[in-house]
Formats: structure tokens, sequence, C-alpha cells
């Protein structure tokens, strides 16, 4: 074959432009958990079960009725009855009556009759009975089942590197097998003056470094590499194995052969059996690189030298990578950030989990039995025991977990599938905390959001503007969003006819603070009206009027698990479902954003996909944009 010289040299700029066009697409491969660490999610993940599965107490102690704690005090202690003791694992039912209370360990489920568990350090067991010294409300050191991941949540979102988090966050949920991406990536290392590392080093041998080195590379970024081992510079043995390769593998990758020598012929392999797309880059180190295309199959042919390979893989190859894989590159081990809020440190030294978003940090702790701290948090700040309270912007480092992207913004508030299709249209990463809008509005006023989903309806019947107002907010704007059906959800077989209904039927209801069960208290209010009684005499007589889901999907699998017979939500959760629906009122979901964040990239990304056409037209079923969306509304 005759050899050819270099052609002229590509600059850098529009080499990787060339690699943001190469795309491939990775197979889906099913592995058990324990396989599945370094690997891509190929699909997002709902947990098929709520976490905990069953109310369960968090604190060594006793459980009990509140009220009978109402009364208690140092000086004068209640006194209640000791009924038996409950066990972390304990199957066993038990029910609390009136002056009745049971010993309980951390983790073992609440008995029936009981709202509360009081702890060990406030009482003293004597014979069989309990001196309570200390008053409990309802709900205290209980986490109530789905409290932490609630049936049918998305937990974890396709493109997701599996981790140690993400891999406790499944097991949490009784998975056992992960749906992954499979990107297989050939490695040929081609050179008669190759031996493989182990074999007695002859002279003018040297050990092939690249095959290890670039396998290490590929699975960094996700890959799966296939090592082919050494190929001598002999035109039909390296015509044989590339021809091997392209069959079996999603991209190939060759390391040697590739500069204009005697005997490095690879590139002019390449041309021939493909299209060759550049030769040679104007960088160093790296120049001697060959990329094409052979049957669909990107091919690219590194510099034998090891740093030159690995300059050239990280700059050229890597990104088809990450780009296949629907990834962004992973963070470096430490990065020193700001403070965002401040912590205050419970005295002792502690390793706090944490989100960092554009360099600042906030953190990202739930409590000690929720499992999903991990999987919303960055990294470890160190907090030493003598650090009582870290200030807003102080400069702190954070230990980033392994292959972690940091968000681009932090989201707090009501959950809706629109904020997904922002996040997919942007190509940003939303950190986004489903807490309802009320919860939304706190964030902002603590300054620990970069924007609030809210949907709070005022008894006027107007949304948003008059909380803004009430709550003085003046360094932030309203951005109006859309609109949403909103109503009941239920199984065809439920024979639903219309809002009245619900006084007749077993509900499931948002959670307290989200928007849309104050939209529902409303309507509750107008029913309430039309029928002559009090609206707390109506929500009384409402069968799971108390309960509450923190999404409309978890609204839904409690209606089409038979858990409830009717829900209230958005149409958009209902059609998702297969679930029937009848329209009761619309609701407006709008942003709020500070204002000193109006101008960043980020937001004007998220700005932009709202007001654009896309936006309007991939809306789902009852949902909709109107004249006011996209609006910036700055005076309340």
């Amino acid at each position: 074959m005759e050899r050819k010289e270099f052609r002229e040299l590509t600059s850098v700029e529009d080499a990787r432009e060339l690699v943001d066009t190469i795309r491939v697409r990775p197979g889906t491969t099913i592995l058990p958990i324990e396989e599945a660490a370094g690997h891509i999610l190929a699909e997002d993940i709902l947990s098929g079960v709520d976490v905990p599965a069953f109310n369960r107490s968090v604190k060594d102690g006793y459980a009990i009725r509140a009220k009978d704690s109402y009364h208690a005090s140092e000086p004068q202690p209640q006194e209640l009855k000791c009924i038996g003791a409950i066990p972390a694992g304990c199957k066993d039912s038990f029910f609390v009556d009136d002056g009745e209370t049971i010993e309980i360990s951390t983790g073992a489920p609440i008995p029936g009759g009981a709202d509360a568990v009081i702890m060990v350090e406030s009482t003293k067991q004597t014979d069989d009975s309990v001196l309570i010294y200390q008053p409990v409300h309802i709900g205290e050191n209980i986490m109530k089942a789905g409290s932490d991941i609630m049936k049918g949540e998305r937990i974890l979102r396709k493109n997701t590197r599996m981790g140690s988090r993400e891999i406790g966050v499944l097991a949490s949920i009784g998975m056992d097998k992960v749906p992954v991406k499979r990107l297989m990536v050939g490695i040929i290392s081609t050179g008669s003056e190759l031996i493989k590392p182990g074999e007695e080093l002859d002279i003018s041998k040297i050990y092939d470094a690249n095959s290890y080195a670039i396998a290490a590379a590929i699975e960094e970024c996700g890959g799966t590499p296939k090592i082919y081992g050494i190929v001598p510079d002999e035109e039909e043995l390296m015509e044989e194995t590339l021809n091997r390769a392209i069959e079996e593998c999603n991209i190939v990758l060759t390391s040697g052969s590739t500069s204009a020598g005697a005997g490095d012929i690879m590139y002019m392999i390449i041309e021939k059996k493909g299209e060759t797309l550049t030769h040679g880059i104007a960088i160093k180190p790296g120049k001697p690189v060959v990329i094409g295309m052979i049957d669909g199959t990107p091919t690219i042919g590194l510099p034998g030298n090891p740093t030159s390979a690995l300059s050239i893989f990280n700059e050229f190859v890597a990104p088809i990578i990450y780009n296949s894989l629907g990834m962004k590159p992973s963070f470096k081990t430490k990065i020193t950030a700001v403070m965002g809020t401040g912590i205050r440190s419970g005295g002792r030294e502690e390793l706090f989990p944490v989100g960092v978003v554009r360099g600042k940090v906030y953190p990202a702790d739930k409590t000690s039995g929720a499992i999903t701290t991990l999987s919303d948090a960055d990294g470890m700040i160190e907090i030493r025991a003598h650090t009582e309270y870290i200030e807003a912007g102080s400069e702190v480092e954070v230990t980033m977990f392994g292959n972690v992207r940091s968000p681009d913004l932090m989201l707090v508030g009501g959950q809706c599938p629109g904020v997904d299709l922002l996040e997919e249209m942007t190509g940003l990463m939303f950190r986004t905390l489903n807490m309802g809008s009320s919860a939304g509005f706190t964030a902002m006023s603590g300054g620990t959001a970069d924007i609030a989903c809210v949907n709070m309806i005022d008894a006027e019947g107007n949304y948003n503007s008059s909380i803004l107002k009430r709550m003085n907010l003046e360094d932030v704007v309203l951005v109006k969003g859309y609109r949403r059906e909103q109503g009941i959800i239920f199984k065809p077989e439920n024979h639903v006819y219309g809002f009245e209904d619900i006084v007749n039927l077993q509900m499931i209801n948002r959670n307290r603070g989200s928007g849309t069960r104050t939209l529902l208290d409303r309507e509750l209010g107008i029913l309430a009206e039309a029928r002559g009684v009090s609206k707390s005499e109506l929500i009384k007589g409402l069968k799971g009027y108390n309960s509450g889901s923190k999404t409309h999907r978890s609204v839904c699998d409690a209606v089409r698990s038979g858990k409830a017979d009717i829900g209230f939500g958005i149409r958009a959760a209902a059609e998702e479902a297969g679930l029937e629906f009848i329209p009761v009122a619309e609701d407006d979901f709008d942003f709020v954003i500070r204002k000193d964040l109006l101008e960043i990239k980020e937001v004007q990304m998220f700005l932009d996909a709202l007001r654009s056409g896309e936006f309007s037209e991939r809306l789902p079923e009852g949902m909709h944009t109107y004249e006011l969306t996209g609006s910036i509304i700055s005076s309340f």
C-alpha cells in the first residue's frame, strides 16, 4: 500500500465540531445489581414500593398516644401502663389504648392506636408503668410509610451513572436487576515492537500500555472496553482484527500506525475500508490522529505514544462516548466552593452531605433514615467538632462523589411533568425537590433555591402573587408559567360522576403545603357552601382527607392499586396512569426566580424553553400555555 504524508492539519476547533456531530446508539442490557456499578441507566427508575413500607420509629423509646403526654412535665410526669415491647423486625400486631404505651426500638413498626414516640431519655420505667416527663406532638419520632420514597415516584433518572448511592437506593426499593446502557468500545494496539505486560522485555520491545490505559479511560466515561490485543504491523492481520471489531463494537479505537512512518499503515486501512473524516489535528501532543467511519462505526486511530493517546482520547474520543450515552463529564474529586446558606453543626465531627449548584453549596441532608439523602447529594464537607456554625459565604472544600455531575439549577416546590419537559428541552440538569409550593416559597425566602415551582391559590382565586406580597419578597420575580386541568382521578369501576362524589368515597390527598391540596380545600369550601354546611364539618367526614402523597404520580398509583377510590390531581398524571378524569378547575403553575439570577445562562435557557412553541406543543394532555406564559412580574 502506498504511504501517504499528512494532509493539511485540522484545527482543534474544527476537530471538536466534527466530534460533536458523531453519535452512536448504545445497546441495553440487564445486569444484576451487584454488577451495575459504573454503568449508565437506560431508563427512568420508578419505585414499585413505599420506603419505608410501614410507619416506623426513628428513636428508641415508647409508642404512645400523643394526647396522653400533653400535661407531662418534670415536676408532674404522666404515668402510662406499659403493655409490651416491639423490637425491630417484629411481625406481631399490637394496639395502644388511652393510658397505655409499648416499648419500641428504632426501626420497629408503630403499633395501632399510637401516633407518637417519646424518646427513652424522657421517660422512666417502673415495674409495669412508664413515667413521661415531657409532651410530644402527633407524628413525633415517626417516619411514615412512603415519607422517604413513595410508590410510583421517580427515584433515578435515565442516563444516571450508577455508583454506591444509586445502588443503595435501588436496593432499598427491592430491585435486583438494572437496565443499563451498553456502549462497546473496541481497542486494538498495533506495532511489532509491542509485548504484553508480564512478559519478559526483550531488546527493541516495549510494553503495551495503551490497551489498558485506554480501557480504563473508556470505563471512566461509562463505556465498556473490549481489548483485541496486540496486532503486528502487517496489513492483513490489521484488517482481519479491524473487521472483527467493527462487527462487535459501537466504536473502534486503534493505537499506533497513524503517522507517516514506514510501518504506519492503519490510517490507510481506514481510508480504504471507509471514509476518513480527518487525518492530523493541530494539537500537541497527539498530532498523528485519524478519525474515520467504517460501515457506520466511528473508527479512530490514536497515536502510539501513551501520553499522546490519552490526550487525544480525553479531547476527542471521550466527548463521543459521553454524547452517545447522554452524559456529561464527571467532576474532579475535590472542589472549593462557597456556602449558599448557613449550616449549624451538632457539635461533633461530621461528614455532611451537600449539593453543589454553580459553585454554591447547599445542605442535602434529610434525616438519618432517608436513603434519598445520598441521591440528592453531590459530595460531602467535613465539619470539625469545634465548628458550631458555618456561615453563608464561607469557603469550603467539598469531596465530590465519584462521577457526579453537579446540577445546573436548584428547583424547589410543586411537582409537574412540565418541569421534566423543561429539563429535557434545555439539556440542563435540575436538582428538583418536590416538596410542595409552600416549601418553594420558603426556599426562596431563605435563598436556598434558584427557582420555586408554585401553584398556590388565595381566597380570591389569585395565584402566587399574594403569597409573595405577604412574604415581602422583593429580590425575586414571578414568571408566569402554564395552566393545568385539576380534577377527580378514579378507575372506571368506581362510578364517579362529579366532584360531589368525593364525600362518599375513600380519597388520597396531596401533601400539606402543596398548591393542589390548597386548590382542593378551596373547592371543598365551595361545595360545603352549596350544601349548607361548614367546610370543617364537610372535611371531617371525608375519608382519607388527612393523607398526603408527595406527587401526582403517587396519587394515581394509590387509586390504581385500590388503596383509594379517588384522588385529586392533574389530568396529565391520570392520562399517563390510564385512569379516568373529571375536570374541576384550572390552576396556574408559575415560577419564582431570584432577580440576581435572571441574566445567567442557565436561567435564560430555562425561560427560552418556557416561551418556545416547542414547549407549548409538547406539553401533556390537560396542560397548556397562554398569553402570559413567560411574562415577568416584578411588583406584587
